[in-house]
């Protein structure tokens, strides 16, 4: 693929992210982005309304955002120098894969683009390894025992990666934690980085559970990768992290950085977004209430709805509803064309994502979705 030809896939599909209310106009309500459904922490809301920033206009931020980074060592019970942040969480991503450089990476789809569009920057041989429908899309041992698993990037001797995203995105499913355990073992017996993406997992009730920071001291090749995007509904602010405890891959991550990466405004917001008291609880309680209605009202429309834990839905339509839904004020995420969602042989029917929101915006998207004619 020529230089041109990439650069305009990668654009096409940073507009099919989502979250694009600036080429869609008219949309009230955004149903294409997975936030925690209870908006921003008051306390960063608080910071952006009531505080003088206009001071922070003329100074540099502080290049090594040594607040920052001391608060998240408290609330990830980690060192710091295993924390490093980044301009989001698509940053560190792509900072990480051009420091290791692999040769070949496996992603088992569908996933999240973001990873393909990382590695086809630095020409990496790129596996995809199919999730089965028939399965809710959720990931099994097959990854470890099959002949398409992990067995193909165990065999090369070159530097090689696999990308995990638990919860997946975007279908929503966790991978369980015994099977997780297993193929960072696995991961570090064969010396495969290990990227997980954990962006979605703060959201879930039993997040401490399920995050591999507890595998972080005895892997030196996991990395994970984090962000205030989703937990903490701020997306704008751009302001993601990962940790490892390899330092010396972690030192090659930053050194594909920019400097001043992050910016004094989200360093700000970053440190009071850890310092609210029971957001995430109160967050995580908005997602189990919201997903259980969400679903069912969906699967009374005689939606196919695709089981998970994550802030955001999946289902299968057998109606159109993107371009009817934006007519009527209200963008939601066509995932048809994501790999590794339709089955070639499916002809009918499209598949969409939609984030959570508050209680009555939701129940607003549902009787949007009953006024579409089938």
């Amino acid at each position: 693929m020529v230089a041109h030809e990439l650069v305009e896939l990668n654009w096409r599909a940073q507009l099919e992210h989502g979250g694009d209310i600036y080429g869609n106009k008219n949309i009230e309500l955004d149903f294409s982005v997975n936030l925690s459904p209870i908006g921003p922490p008051q306390e960063v809301c608080r910071l952006l309304k009531e505080e003088d920033l206009t001071e922070i206009l003329s100074s540099y931020p502080d290049p090594a955002y040594r607040e920052l980074k001391q608060e998240l060592s408290q609330k990830l019970e980690l060192p710091e120098d295993w924390i490093l942040c980044g301009n989001g969480a698509s940053e560190l991503l792509m900072a990480v894969v051009q420091a290791v450089r692999p040769k070949r990476a496996m992603i088992p789809v569908p996933s999240y683009q973001g990873y393909e569009r990382a590695l086809q920057a630095v020409g990496t041989e790129i596996l995809f390894y199919e999730l089965d429908k028939g399965k809710g899309f959720a990931l099994t041992e097959d990854i470890l025992e099959g002949a398409d698993g992990l067995k193909k990037l165990a065999g090369t001797k070159e530097e090689t990666m696999l990308f995990l995203c638990n919860p997946n995105n975007p279908v929503g499913k966790c991978i369980e934690p015994a099977l997780l355990n297993k193929i960072a073992d696995y991961c570090k017996a064969n010396h495969i980085y290990l990227v997980m993406d954990e962006c979605y997992l703060d959201l879930l009730t039993d997040a401490q559970s399920r995050t591999m920071k507890r595998k972080l001291p005895e892997n030196p090749y996991l990395i994970i990768v984090n962000a205030f995007t989703k937990a903490y509904a701020l997306p704008g602010i751009r302001l993601g992290y990962l940790t490892t405890g390899n330092e010396e891959l972690l030192e090659g991550i930053r050194m594909q950085q920019p400097e001043w990466s992050v910016s004094m405004l989200a360093q700000m917001a970053g440190i009071a977004a850890l310092s609210s008291r029971g957001y995430l609880e109160e967050a995580r309680q908005a997602v189990r209430v919201e997903r259980e209605y969400i679903s069912g009202q969906l699967q009374e429309l005689g939606m196919e709805v695709f089981d998970g834990e994550a802030p955001f839905v999946m289902f299968l339509s057998r109606k159109e509803l993107y371009e009817p839904l934006k007519e009527k004020g209200i963008l939601i995420r066509r995932c048809d064309g994501i790999r590794g969602v339709r089955d070639p042989s499916e002809e009918n029917g499209h598949y969409y994502r939609i984030g959570l929101r508050s209680h009555a915006e939701n129940m607003r998207l549902i009787s949007k979705i009953r006024e579409v004619p089938d």
